[in-house]
């Protein structure tokens, strides 16, 4: 029930003033539809020719009936049916109104809560986003945020239902006060009895969810690996798995119909008992009048619709409300772990990096420690050392996605954080071993780097890493998609349109972490020469083990578990 009422809270404060034009809405439309049902009264008692037995309903039965043209009984019918159409035209027309800001309010809530996730990924520090797995971002962005979008819009149907039903059971008040609080007291007992069908309802909910999320993880990874799956007979395993997982979730669904179905068709003989025991009382105990007495049992048939909708949409509710937590729970986490950078205002300072003392070490303590170096402009600076000993942790530090645990690394000689850290991040290229590439063209490829970038700047930065003739044998040139990931591609291929996405940035640093590794030793000594002929030429660190590669270097620097070992010009 705690989680419940976040989520209402949550969803009223996003709907705001807007939400109290929707209750308006509900409000005339449940008016609307008593005012329909009270209608009904002159027209029985015109064609039955008796009153209700109520005082002030016959009266008022009367004053509507002076309205109309003098005449015979038929005269009175036309004009009641006339009043009824006109009514039921201006009804149309209110929940027309309410189910389109229904929607809007829905979809909107839905969008507002997926675009607070993307936003706070992307402020978040580095290091809190790489603990987190894909598959779970990606399972709350699809399915949870769509679940809590479902259970916004049954909150919405809800509020119709519980607008309706009240509005019903104040007329069959107006009709027979003692057979309403007996209807009312039967109301409140069954609302009270679904207290634990609603609990389990959020158990399936979560059991649910848990295996959906397995599903996702279990796919993106096999996903990721299923080249290497494939070449070694492996994919088995992920077969089996996978059915299980899919087993396992369709049973949680049939279990959900199943106590779902089974709720309705007992409320649904519950309903048939109440309208016999209504009957014996009206007859037997009040001796309610005959069209009173239809007239309540078709507003207690017309609740049945109501109250249907209300227990199923409860029960729908609290099935998504994990998804819900799911989604609350990422945000909380990704709320710790915000950085808001502020807008890039300062221009980064001319001078060289400098690391003074920086140490930074990961929770398995690997890292770097007590890093002191200056890297001039324009340098091509080469860093080598085995695996594990801090050369990814220092480039991750160089371009600002880890802050320094102790010490400062400053550009200029200004320290690198807030405003100089956004406008440094905007004056870098990074280009990794396994490059990133989108399931897109290369055109846009290269645009998402620099989207200013016209055709001549394209061809440049194509031309500079070795690409244009790769580009040009393609029949679809720069419109050519490379697939996910560039698997389209071959791997030197892959990252030679990497190169030329950094270079088209015209970066002040470039950064190189095995990023020549797969191109032809001749290829990548033609690239680094035609990178070091530049006009302006940016500064340059390359993470390599190749001989070949070190040796353009200006100067080399080799790390041992997180220390400089040695540097050497």
């Amino acid at each position: 029930m705690g989680m419940l009422g976040g989520f209402v809270r949550d969803f009223a404060r996003y709907t705001g003033p807007r939400g109290l034009l929707l209750g308006l809405y509900l409000l005339l439309g449940a008016v609307l539809d008593g005012v329909g049902i009270l209608l009904l009264l002159p027209l029985l008692g015109v064609l039955l020719g008796s009153g209700t037995g109520n005082g002030w309903l016959d009266g008022a039965t009367r004053a509507l009936l002076s309205l109309a043209p003098a005449g015979s009984r038929t005269t009175q019918l036309l004009f009641l049916l006339g009043l009824f159409a006109a009514l039921i035209a201006f009804r149309a027309f209110v929940i027309l109104r309410r189910d389109v800001a229904m929607a809007e309010l829905q979809t909107g809530f839905v969008e507002a809560q997926r675009l607070r996730i993307v936003e706070l990924l992307a402020q978040s520090r580095w290091d809190a986003v790489a603990r987190l797995s894909h598959g779970r971002i990606t399972h709350v962005l699809g399915e949870d945020v769509q679940g809590i979008g479902n259970a916004a819009y049954l909150l919405l149907q809800s509020s119709v239902s519980a607008a309706l039903l009240a509005g019903q059971w104040l007329l069959i008040f107006l009709l027979s006060p003692l057979l309403a609080l007996f209807v009312g007291v039967l109301l409140g007992a069954g609302a009270l009895a679904l207290r634990p069908v609603l609990r389990r309802s959020a158990e399936l909910g979560s059991g649910l969810n848990e295996t959906n999320l397995g599903l996702i993880t279990g796919t993106a990874q096999f996903l990721g690996g299923l080249k290497l799956a494939l070449s070694q007979n492996l994919q088995g395993g992920f077969l089996a798995e996978f059915r299980h997982s899919q087993e396992r979730a369709a049973s949680r669904r049939v279990a959900f119909i199943r106590q779902r179905t089974g709720t309705q068709l007992t409320l649904t003989a519950l309903a048939a008992a109440i309208a016999g025991l209504v009957i014996l009382i009206g007859v037997g105990l009040i001796g309610a009048a005959p069209s009173a007495l239809i007239a309540f049992l078709f507003v207690l048939a017309r609740m049945n619709g109501p109250a249907a909708q209300l227990q199923a949409s409860a029960q729908h509710i609290f099935h998504s409300l994990p998804a819900y937590g799911s989604v609350k729970a990422l945000q909380a986490e990704l709320s710790v772990a915000s950085q808001v950078l502020p807008p890039r205002s300062v221009a980064v300072p001319q001078g060289p990096i400098e690391f003074r003392g920086v140490t930074y070490r990961h929770q398995d303590d690997a890292g770097v420690a007590g890093i002191d170096l200056v890297i001039e402009p324009g340098t091509i600076l080469g860093l080598t050392g085995p695996s594990g000993a801090g050369k990814t942790t220092f480039a991750d530090l160089l371009v600002g996605l880890y802050a320094p645990q102790q010490g400062r690394v400053t550009v200029g000689g200004a320290p690198l954080e807030g405003p100089l850290l956004a406008a440094w991040r905007s004056a870098i290229s990074y280009v990794s071993q396994d490059p990133f590439l989108f399931h897109d063209s290369i055109r846009g490829n290269l645009l998402w780097a620099r989207p200013e970038a016209d055709e001549a700047a394209l061809w440049e930065a194509l031309t500079l890493a070795g690409a244009d003739g790769i580009v040009r044998r393609l029949p679809a040139g720069l419109e050519a998609v490379v697939g996910e990931r560039g698997t389209l591609l071959s791997g030197g291929e892959r990252q030679r349109i990497a190169l030329a996405r950094a270079l088209v940035r015209r970066p002040r640093l470039l950064l190189l972490d095995e990023a020549t590794n797969a191109i032809d030793i001749a290829g990548e000594e033609a690239l680094l020469d035609r990178i070091r002929a530049l006009p302006e030429r940016p500064t340059v660190v390359m993470i390599a083990h190749r001989d070949s590669s070190l040796a353009f270097c200006d100067r080399i620097v080799s790390f041992e578990n997180g220390r400089l070992a040695q540097s050497a010009s």
